[in-house]
């Protein structure tokens, strides 16, 4: 069922849940094989689109992580409830697009996610590179979303839908080939320049999750270590410590 001028309605839509870029991925354009499209299939079996949105964060507060001693608590309170407002938002969008007749599933910025043995931490749908493959960016040499006008200082939504929408391009810019400035703050040493993070290494620099690894020691298996990590790993109860590599990104400034 496709409905005239649902895209546009739909922007509008997102513009006024407070959306400021809004993209589209149709995933005919998806390789049967990618990992990224089983997974989605999983969510939504009659997947046809994909919407991906943005949202600014504001530089003050980004930019007080130059004094980190002082700035972290203004950036755990910035990711919790931006990630919640993006969370809401997704959910409101898909609610939307159900009023007009199909399906949609919100994908949510934390969950799910899955830790293997190694204590990786893997998203089960990847938003940056639905963002950077529906035009929103491209994916930077600090394997974030980098937004032409914003840099890496946005946040992402993400909601799949049965609804078929007028599919957007990816954009054709990339990061300078002459800058390496991510790379080079990076304390990690978890940039290889490529797009590609050592999350392992990232992980253990950037965020600080007390109360998880209290509970680690008391579960081992891979369901509970699951649990554990979708329950408050990397949301309401950690605490972040390193934003370098998008802190110093002179793009979007």
């Amino acid at each position: 069922m496709n409905k005239p001028n649902l895209k546009q309605q739909l922007l509008k839509k997102c513009e006024a849940l407070g959306a400021t870029e809004v993209k589209v991925l149709q995933t005919e354009s998806f390789n049967d094989s990618e990992a990224l499209h089983a997974n989605m299939l999983k969510i939504l079996p009659e997947a046809k689109s994909v919407v991906s949105f943005l949202v600014p964060f504001p530089k003050g507060c980004l930019h007080l992580l130059k004094d980190p001693q002082r700035a972290m608590p203004f950036y755990v309170r910035l990711a919790g409830i931006g990630g919640r407002r993006l969370d809401a938002m997704s959910i409101d969008i898909s609610l939307y697009l159900e009023e007009q007749g199909f399906v949609a599933a919100p994908v949510f910025i934390c969950t799910p996610l899955e830790m293997p043995k190694s204590f990786d931490l893997w998203g089960y749908l990847s938003q940056i590179d639905l963002a950077a493959r529906s035009g929103l960016g491209w994916i930077g040499k600090n394997g974030l979303l980098v937004s032409p006008k914003y840099g890496p200082r946005v946040g992402l939504g993400t909601v799949v839908t049965d609804a078929v929408l007028e599919e957007d391009r990816p954009l054709n810019e990339r990061c300078p080939d002459d800058c390496s400035i991510c790379v080079d703050k990076c304390p990690a040493g978890a940039l290889d320049g490529t797009g590609k993070v050592n999350r392992i290494n990232c992980t253990m620099t950037q965020a600080l999750a007390p109360l998880s690894i209290m509970l680690m020691k008391e579960y081992s298996m891979k369901e509970h270590r699951d649990m554990i990590v979708n329950m408050g790993a990397v949301d309401e109860h950690t605490w972040y410590r390193c934003n370098a590599c998008v802190v110093h990104c002179p793009i979007g400034l």
